[in-house]
């Protein structure tokens, strides 16, 4: 069973080795961190002004609210403070930031009790970042801004994280995905159509587990560990910010998790920029 650590002293190179092995990394903010979680609090509270952003589901339509949340979310993800927050992260946590490239940092935004499911509220299902076609070398950095409820984390499943589980990974193909399954979102209301990769059996919940954190405290894992979005019961949005890096040297050398089941198309390599100065990795591609 892989390991759950809580303010490890382990260096960066260290600690991505044990994600890698399947380990699970939870942390106290850094003040780096929190200043990046302050921003996206910022942008939030420009957004929904006068309203409670938690309960603003409570009193807006589907509709309305669908439309806030876009605009919130694109302003977050395109706001040029936004990656120098995330340099300023990697760099207080030690990271070789010339080796290291990462993609836009994402707000995420979840409402409760079914109130919103798909599109920019989608709640993601059981899976794994590589079954979206991401680099088995991926490190997922992922933190609530607000304090946790049990009915708004994260499950995993560590026990899966060399053992196969049947799923629909063949099916996604990334290209597609960047043509059509990030530009629909905004489209998806009522239901999600978009081609999501999922599993084809039900996960034993007695080998979940939840990590239930405190507002800007952060989990860092592996693009293959498996994990979903805890169904919101709370009454209350959660609103969360995520992004990834990979090791360029893991990355060319081909070092990372094992696969244990992923068979999704493509790459997600062409999202990421370099640290030093936001410059696409791969600009042929990303131009595409």
């Amino acid at each position: 069973m892989p390991n759950i650590f809580e303010q490890s002293l382990l260096n960066e190179t260290e600690r991505r080795n044990a994600m890698f092995a399947g380990d699970i990394f939870r942390e106290h903010p850094t003040r780096a961190w929190s200043a990046l979680a302050d921003f996206a609090r910022a942008r939030i509270a420009q957004h929904f002004g006068n309203l409670d952003p938690r309960r603003a589901q409570h009193e807006l339509s589907v509709e309305s609210f669908v439309q806030l949340v876009a605009g919130l979310k694109t302003d977050f993800t395109n706001h040029p403070e936004t990656k120098q927050l995330v340099r300023a992260v990697l760099t207080e946590t030690g990271h070789d930031v010339p080796s290291t490239v990462f993609d836009v940092p994402r707000l995420r935004v979840v409402t409760s009790d079914g109130y919103l499911s798909a599109g920019v509220g989608y709640a993601y299902k059981t899976h794994r970042d590589t079954w979206y076609a991401a680099p088995s070398c991926q490190v997922n950095w992922w933190a609530s801004l607000y304090d946790l409820e049990p009915s708004q984390s994260l499950t995993f499943y560590p026990a899966f994280f060399t053992r196969p589980c049947a799923n629909t990974s063949a099916e996604f193909d990334y290209d597609d995905w960047q043509r059509n399954g990030r530009t629909s979102a905004v489209r998806q209301i009522s239901k999600d159509t978009r081609q999501h990769p999922l599993p084809l059996v039900d996960l034993p919940e007695a080998e979940a587990i939840r990590l239930v954190m405190p507002a800007d405290h952060y989990v860092q894992f592996s693009a293959a560990q498996l994990h979903r979005t805890t169904p919101n019961s709370s009454g209350l949005t959660r609103f969360s910010i995520d992004f990834r890096t990979i090791n360029l040297q893991d990355y060319e050398l081909q070092r990372g998790a094992p696969n244990a089941d992923n068979a999704s198309r493509g790459s997600t390599i062409s999202d990421f920029l370099r640290a030093t100065d936001f410059s696409p990795l791969m600009p042929q591609l990303s131009s595409v």
